[in-house]
Order: C-alpha cells, then structure tokens, then sequence
C-alpha cells in the first residue's frame, strides 16, 4: 500500500511524460522538434540529438563524433573557452556532449531567466564550434585516460570483450568512445570536417522540456536552425542479433577472483515483448541474488544485468572463485525463469517497484527530454514514451516465459581471470 500511495504522490507531482500537458512536436526547415510544456519548474532542458551512433562509425575513425562534440562544447567562434566559460558558470548554466552506440547529443539545462541567452550559447556550440586546439588536446587526454582506465580495471575490460562477442559481425562492435590510435589520429580539421557533415535537419533531432511556449521556441528555433541544410539521410536500422551455439571466451589474468559475463538476445527497445523481458530481468536479478549471494555465498555481488541499446541484450554478472557452480547456479534461475511462471504476487510487487523507480526517475525535464528521444530515435515514436506505464501494467507471467523461452538461448560468455581448471559444461545454454 504504501508503494502505491508513494507511486500515486509521484504520478501527480511529475509532469510531461507521466501526467498533465502532453508532449507534441512540429518541424522547422525539416528539423524535428519534440517539445513539452512543464510549468511546474523553472529549469529547462535543451537536447539536440545527432541520429545513427556507430552504425555511421568504422574501426578507423571510432571515437570521432565523441571527441568532435566533446571539444565543441568546450569554445566557438564567438565564444572563446574562457568567455564560454564563464557565461554559463554565470548562469549556473549546464552545458555537455554525451555519445553512445545508437545516438550522440548535445544537452543544456538552464534557468528560465537565462534561457534566452543560454539558448545563444547552445546554439552557437552547434553551429559555430571553433575546434580550439587547446582545448583538442584536453578532451583527447581526458578521453584516453578514460580508454585506458576501461582497460585496466577488469570490469571495464570484461565488457568489451562481451560487446564484441555478443555484437561480433555488427557496427556495435564500434566502441563510441575510440581507441588510443583512432582517438590520437583526429586532427583539428577532420573534426570540423566531421561536425559540418552531421549538421543538417535530417540527422538531428530537438527535444526541449521546461517552463516555455510553444510560440516563443518555434520563434527561437526558426531564427537559430531555419536555415539548416536538409541533407539526405537514411537511418540506420538496428540488427538484430541471434547467436547459433553458445560460446565462452576465456582470457586469461592474473586476479583475486574471476569476472564473468554472458549475454542473450533481448526485444529491441520499446517493442512489446520488451516489457515482459524489463519485468522477467528484474525478477530474475532477485533470484540469483538470493540463490547465489544470500543461500550459497559463492559471490557477493551476482547481477542480472540488461542494455539499453536499440537492438539489446540481457544477461548475468558475477565475480567468484567458483565459476562452474555459481554459473550452474544462476542459469539454473534462468531455466526457471523458462519452465515455472512468475507468482503472481512476485509480479505485482516488481511492477510496484518498477512504477516508483520510474516516476522518481522522470522527476527532471532532462529525464523526460531523454525519455521522448529515446523513443523517437528508435523509430517507435515518442508518443510511445506515454504508454510505457500501461505496458508494464498489461506483463503477464506467461508473458514472461514466452519472451524468455524465445530469447534467453546460447548465451555468449567471457571469463577474465586464471580458475585452476574450467568445465565449460555449465556456461553451454
């Protein structure tokens, strides 16, 4: 009771996406816009949405779009690094570029006060972007630090190589961060070069949360992007990936315990057996936990772990020293997954659980503005973002063994770490 009494105090407080004004969109000079009326809060998000991610990329020039936008951020030609930095620590304004396998994006959250002025330097970051080369070479060895901590820590390490098993054969294989030779390769002229050829309408995607009108933004957005190329544009198509066998790969290290991970095919993002494998992850992440951790304690951290790419995946984590029986363990939970339906009341509790997780989440417009785009940038539409609660709400359990039993086969796992000896009998499933 008292979750849905919180979930209930939630759905009305929040705005957008969960209650109150409905999102709706209109196009300037070809450009999308998604907007969404939030009188409750003074702060407004501004996200512009570069459409396509690694499908777009190669192993030559990976990390390219990440570096391109993170530098843009950082000066244009109006406003040199120290003049940019200081407008927008001025306006407690927030101003960052984020790049990820299905789309990259330059974000802003501001005040309504500064909105306008905000606006000019968001504007200006995207279309005047002056590739600084100070500021070049320290976003190029922020970003190799970043690459070589990923492979240095065995976490970071293990999830790479399980992308690339997974994903083998598919442009996600393209890690959008680069690697130190791609990343030490891109001169000031091949980000512009780079930046110039992703601005036009039809790559780009706006999506504006807060506290404004809808005249006053078609206003602004025709005077800053009316005049946007089209470019034509195909987006890219999500693969979907299904494996024949299951594999392991083991790469050997030297550590205190061995990191594992296996992978399975999920629904693409935001398709209807997707919910039902949202719910059915959950439960299991419960299960292997209390099996594992709580009754065995053959690990003290055993993860059911999920994507949240546009062609996706599930799976199960642990570290241990044990990985023929803690693995035997948790893919048993799977099989049960597969064979018994979910109780009833397990289901409910998760779906409670799961509501409450939501609403707290959708409390920010930058939250919300994700949210919309997501769905956009997927091809679902964002007016898929509103049915999110009533699909969750529909999961049945016989819903959840159905998805399971199509999906959760072959998995695909990597081990780091040096076992004495290794029965790959228990990772075959």
């Amino acid at each position: 009771m008292r979750i849905w009494i919180v979930a209930l105090f939630l759905l009305l407080l929040s705005g957008t996406i969960v209650a109150g004004v409905q999102p709706e969109s209109f196009t300037v000079g070809g450009l999308k816009v998604i907007y969404a009326a939030n009188p409750a809060t003074e702060i407004i998000a501004v996200n512009m949405y570069f459409r396509g991610g690694v499908a777009l990329a190669s192993m030559e020039n990976a990390g390219i779009e990440n570096l391109a936008l993170q530098v843009a951020t950082r000066a244009t030609k109006n406003y040199p690094p120290d003049k940019l930095s200081a407008a927008l620590d001025r306006m407690d304004t927030k101003l960052n570029a984020a790049s990820g396998p299905d789309y990259s994006s330059i974000n802003m959250q501001c005040v309504k006060q500064n909105f306008a002025e905000s606006w000019k330097l968001f504007t200006d970051v995207i279309l005047n972007p002056s590739f600084d080369t100070t500021m070049i070479e320290l976003e190029r060895e922020q970003i190799l630090s970043a690459i070589r901590q990923q492979a240095d820590a065995p976490d970071g390490q293990l999830n790479r190589l399980a992308m690339d098993s997974f994903y083998r054969e598919t442009p996600y294989t393209v890690d959008p961060m680069g690697t130190e030779r791609t990343v030490r390769s891109f001169t000031g002229k091949d980000l512009q070069a780079y930046m110039h050829g992703r601005v036009s309408a039809a790559q780009m995607l706006l999506v504006i949360c807060g506290n404004v009108t809808r005249d006053e933004l078609e206003q602004m957005v025709k005077a800053s992007f009316g005049s946007l190329p089209q470019g034509a544009f195909q987006v890219p198509q999500p693969v979907p990936v299904r494996h024949s066998a299951p594999a392991v790969t083991v790469v050997k290290r030297e550590l205190p315990t061995n990191y594992i991970l296996g992978l399975f095919p999920a629904p693409p993002f935001a398709s209807p057996a997707s919910y039902a494998m949202t719910m059915g992850r959950s439960i299991l992440g419960d299960r292997v936990f209390e099996e594992v951790r709580t009754k065995r304690s053959l690990s003290y951290a055993p993860v059911a772990t999920g994507g949240a790419n546009f062609s996706n995946y599930g799976g199960i984590y642990v570290t241990t020293v044990k990985p023929e029986t803690t693995i035997a363990v948790m893919v048993g939970e799977l099989k049960k997954l597969q064979n018994e339906p979910v109780p009833s009341k397990t289901l409910n509790d998760k779906k409670n659980l799961f509501f409450t997780g939501y609403y707290l989440g959708m409390e920010t417009n930058a939250s919300q503005a994700n949210t919309l785009a997501r769905y956009e940038l997927s091809g679902q539409g964002y007016e898929k973002a509103t049915e999110l609660m009533e699909n969750i709400r529909k999961v049945t359990a016989e819903d959840i063994q159905k998805v399971c039993n199509e999906y959760i086969h072959n998995l695909q796992f990597v081990l780091i770490g040096n076992p004495p000896s290794l029965q790959l009998s228990p990772f075959m499933f």
